[in-house]
């Protein structure tokens, strides 16, 4: 149960509709079991009169008419406020979670299935919503009904309010912790087969073309039927507890309205009514049998509820587990790298690395050892080597998706880990080897590329530049919509995309990683040709296998196993050990 407390708080942020709803559901459940105590009251004491007595029907008919209206009101309403102010703290925990994962990017985040992190932030979110609306407002309400019930009934009889009273008060305690231990058992594994089937199934749906073609579809198909099977066999079982509990509360509900009727059929109720009502002693008796009918309404909810604990307290865990990650690297830094750069000289290292040992979480293995390398403000500079050799990781480190184990990374003579994130992230243009398209329209894909506004006429142009003149040529333009990870369009289209995003950044220093892979040699050198254009005055770091316009970079270096093993131009380099199996390689 502790694992709720930070949950809990949140209801601080819709503080009063959540106690404006439990007063209203109060009265609702006051006006519901006041409606069937006063109707069996005026029902009993309708037929004692009889037809030739003087009886005053008017005030109870109003007072049944008015308890029915409010009722029904006072639940409409109810459910209204209490449905937003959980709708608004579950926004709000969605943001607080977002905000929690952010800093885990890319390094933590890796550890966890993408369709498994969607299942966190929109199932396991939305299991909290019992967490006030099943559980913690109806137990409250019923807390407070039973003692109202006591209260009115003891002016009538206080043995029998009491007993009444503390029998409700007993099931209000067994009830939930029974079936709470019983929810408790399964709720987790009920909670991990919802996730895992739904996971299965987000990959299934993002993965059919890949099925399709290595005819792998059947199999998913067989692992996803085994564990909804594995899941359906869990809500069966929480079916026949739910019914279970409703059982127990009708039972109950039973012998209490039997014990009820045997202790008011031999109490004297005269002593508590004025002589002209002695006649109605007897309907009394049907007050106290329906009120004690009656009150079951407020108990009947209490354990399903309850037995949903278990998957609250599991969903909870979940977003605890990934909200408790510590990110790998904490910006703390305030320095502005943009102000740096402006006041150091050309021709001066820009970016230094020393003695770096560097292995990604939970591996071994060095992707980097040793590893030494400097370059100039203003440098053209490709890293070349076969696949694993480390490059990437370089790019990794200088964006500060990580930090190394051992050695210093410097930029403009200050410690990488002096710059603010703000500041490192606007004056770094990166292009990775994966291209994100998100489901959006191309004019808002490309403004990703600048904080400023970009206008149509840059944007078409370069577009044209690249090669994807034939999607500004459709009839929606710049509007036409991308979809989720740009399925409409080809991997290179996607690469492309990725390179005219690149060209409509500003950032002083460019870092791309393999930024031509999958283009064609005639596209790849008009995209390089973009590129050294783009990069004039700029300091520039390309990753690549390709050695396509390799010629017209000022420094080459070669990187194997983790280190830098033959670095300078392409001349100087014609003569290099490395560099000559590179190109015979290729």
């Amino acid at each position: 149960m502790r694992t709720l407390y930070p949950f809990i708080r949140l209801f601080k942020y819709a503080k009063l509709p959540l106690i404006l709803g439990v007063v209203l559901m109060i009265i609702g459940l006051a006006s519901s079991v006041g409606l069937l105590t006063v109707s069996g009251w005026f029902l009993a004491a309708t037929a004692i009169a009889g037809v030739g007595s003087l009886f005053n029907f008017f005030y109870p008919s109003a007072t049944v008419r008015g308890l029915a209206i409010g009722r029904t009101a006072t639940r409409y309403v109810e459910k209204i406020i209490t449905h937003d102010a959980t709708f608004r703290i579950l926004a709000k925990l969605r943001v607080k979670v977002f905000r929690k994962i952010i800093p885990l990017s890319p390094g933590v985040l890796a550890r966890y299935r993408h369709s498994d992190l969607l299942n966190r932030l929109v199932a396991d979110v939305d299991t909290l919503d019992n967490l006030y609306l099943r559980v913690i407002a109806p137990f409250v309400s019923a807390v407070v009904m039973i003692g109202i019930i006591t209260l009115v009934l003891s002016f009538f009889d206080g043995f029998l309010a009491v007993f009444l009273g503390l029998t409700l008060l007993g099931l209000l305690l067994i009830i939930p912790t029974v079936f709470y231990r019983l929810g408790e058992k399964f709720g987790e594994d009920l909670t991990a087969r919802r996730a895992e089937y739904r996971s299965q199934f987000v990959e299934f749906i993002q993965s059919q073309a890949e099925l399709l073609l290595f005819n792998a579809s059947q199999n998913f198909q067989g692992e996803m039927h085994k564990t909804e099977q594995q899941w359906q066999d869990f809500q069966g079982h929480e079916s026949n507890l739910s019914g279970l509990s409703s059982a127990l509360v009708l039972l109950a509900n039973g012998v209490i309205l039997v014990l009820v009727l045997w202790f008011a059929a031999n109490t004297n109720f005269a002593a508590h009514l004025a002589p002209d009502n002695r006649l109605y002693q007897g309907a009394i008796i049907a007050l106290f049998a329906f009120a004690a009918l009656a009150s079951f309404e407020i108990l009947m909810p209490l354990g399903a509820a309850f037995l949903h604990i278990g998957q609250i307290i599991a969903s909870a865990k979940r977003l605890t587990d990934l909200m408790e990650q510590k990110p790998l690297v904490s910006f703390n830094g305030s320095q502005d790298l943009s102000v740096k750069m402006q006041e150091l000289a050309e021709n001066t290292p820009l970016i230094t690395l020393k003695n770096i040992d560097f292995c990604y979480p939970d591996n071994v293995v060095y992707a980097l050892r040793q590893f030494n390398f400097s370059c100039e403000k203003g440098q053209k500079v490709a890293i070349l080597g076969k696949t694993g050799s480390g490059k990437s990781s370089l790019l990794q480190l200088l964006v500060r998706n990580y930090d190394p184990q051992q050695g210093e990374i410097a930029i403009a003579g200050k410690a990488l880990s002096d710059y603010s994130k703000t500041s490192l992230r606007a004056s770094q243009g990166v292009l990775t080897q994966r291209v994100h398209v998100f489901s959006d329209t191309l004019r808002n894909n490309l403004q990703l590329a600048r904080q400023s506004v970009i206008n149509d006429e840059e944007m078409i142009k370069t577009l044209n530049a690249v090669g994807l003149s034939a999607l500004v040529n459709q009839a929606e333009g710049l509007n036409i919509w991308l979809g989720d990870g740009g399925r409409p369009l080809s991997g290179g289209e996607q690469r492309r995309l990725g390179i005219a995003r690149l060209l409509l950044n500003d950032a002083p220093i460019i870092l791309l990683d393999e930024p031509t892979e999958g283009l064609d040699r005639e596209t790849e050198r008009t995209v390089l040709r973009l590129i050294f254009e783009h990069a004039q005055g700029k300091t520039l770091l390309m990753v690549t296998h390709r050695l396509t316009a390799i010629e017209q970079f000022d420094n080459i270096c070669i990187v194997d196993n983790g280190s830098v093993v033959e670095q300078g131009n392409f001349a100087q380099l014609q003569q290099g050990v490395y560099f000559k199996r590179l190109l015979n390689r290729i």
